[in-house]
């Protein structure tokens, strides 16, 4: 048994190398991306464009109904499901993504909509949205899959394609309004390159939608939502209480923590599809194959933080001295990782055994908790307030998740759908 556990963790940790290699070229990428995005418009527009993307963030996992999850719980199990669920993953996301965008844009406008033009607030959005979805769902489907490292691929073809644009546009213009048509134009092509991409690779989808599926794909989709929130609502939130300049500031500390993220979600997307595995002898077995990933994935997060806050450092010398105070906000930032990594993998403890609908209910509340401490702390202490709440909440989350994990100690078996 001992010698079973030690392969698979060598096999884990080759697939993590593996996939490592893809990844660390996307984050360095994405960092260079961001850094002539943030040079390119200074930090006042860069400021209202980030809380741009932290709503589109939030909302874009609210398109397709939690329909990539499906597939990958699906296919974990049962490869000659995919083409049925790669159907309906598409299916969903075509149905609700114009519905989506607009609720994003009415949420944008109550919320002042910043000092850009409605017409760009929407286009905007919806660039965000659409490239956002549709690239972590086929990414997805790889993971699917097991193809780790073609997953990483797709990841990396997306800030390849934002790298362009911002080369293209910010060679001569800086006008925050045509910097949204450049990333819509960028967008369209990656989404479809990308579903292109996967057809290739597996196949075209069946027509129809799984009806059945609506509820469980509803769960998933509340849990994403959450997730994302709590990545991405710092941002928004702060848009109420600070100037643009400000904001501008604090998105670009956020944007390097956002780096951080990636290594995370490598080793999550590695061990999720076996949590659905060990999750059909019940709950017990998922609880033990975390924990026998536990050391794993918390080093992870504290290799992560150690990655962002080297990157804050650089930070202001890299987009300029408007950006001065960025180093000390990735900083700080960073210790929120390892205990985000130790949110994924309890999180995943009760996805993996069948209680999604827990975890998504334990997500919509602390949700809405995480968004009431960050109003508290950036309206009592602009920015430092935001991030001491920032870093309470996720702290309260892991804990909160953890206890529901060892809560449930009754073997579950998980039904095959």
């Amino acid at each position: 048994m001992t010698d079973a556990r030690a392969g698979g963790r060598l096999a884990t940790a080759r697939r993590f190398a593996g996939a490592l290699g893809p990844t660390a070229a996307a984050l360095g990428i994405q960092f260079l991306a961001f850094a002539l995005t943030a040079r390119g418009l200074g930090a006042g527009q860069f400021g209202q464009y980030a809380a741009l993307q932290g709503l589109a963030a939030m909302c874009a996992e609210l398109v397709g109904l939690g329909g990539a999850d499906l597939l990958v719980r699906a296919v974990a199990r049962d490869q000659r499901r995919f083409q049925a669920y790669f159907g309906n993953m598409l299916a969903l996301i075509a149905i609700t993504l114009v519905p989506v965008i607009v609720l994003a844009f009415g949420a944008a406008m109550i919320g002042g909509g910043a000092a850009i033009a409605p017409m760009f607030v929407l286009l905007g959005l919806a660039a965000e949205i659409l490239v956002s979805r549709v690239g972590s769902s086929i990414e997805l489907v790889m993971v699917a899959h097991g193809h780790v490292v073609r997953a990483s691929l797709v990841r990396l073809a997306t800030p390849l394609a934002r790298l362009a644009a911002v080369l293209a546009y910010f060679h001569s213009h800086h006008a925050l309004e045509g910097w949204i048509l450049a990333v819509l134009v960028q967008a369209v092509l990656v989404s479809a390159g990308c579903i292109g991409f996967a057809m290739a690779a597996y196949g075209l989808p069946a027509r129809g939608l799984l009806t059945g599926e609506w509820k469980a794909g509803s769960a998933f989709m509340v849990n994403q939502f959450a997730r994302a929130a709590q990545s991405n609502l710092d941002r928004v939130v702060l848009s109420f209480f600070a100037a643009p300049a400000m904001l501008g500031v604090y998105s670009a500390g956020s944007r390097v923590l956002q780096l951080g993220l990636f290594p995370l979600q490598i080793m999550t997307r590695i061990l999720y599809p076996q949590f659905f595995v060990h999750g059909a002898k019940g709950v017990a077995e998922t609880r033990r194959f975390a924990l026998r990933n536990l050391p794993t994935m918390l080093g992870t997060g504290v290799l992560a933080a150690a990655m962002v806050a080297g990157a804050g450092l650089l930070a202001p010398s890299v987009l300029g001295g408007e950006f001065a105070r960025t180093a000390r906000t990735a900083m700080l930032l960073s210790l929120s990782l390892p205990l985000i990594a130790l949110q994924y993998l309890a999180a995943d403890i009760l996805t993996g055994a069948g209680y999604q609908q827990l975890r998504a209910t334990i997500y919509a509340v602390t949700a809405l908790g995480f968004g009431v401490a960050l109003a508290l702390g950036a309206r009592l202490g602009g920015a430092d307030g935001l991030i001491a709440a920032y870093l309470l909440a996720h702290g309260a989350l892991a804990g909160i998740l953890w206890v529901a994990a060892f809560a449930l100690e009754r073997p579950r078996a998980v039904a095959a759908a």
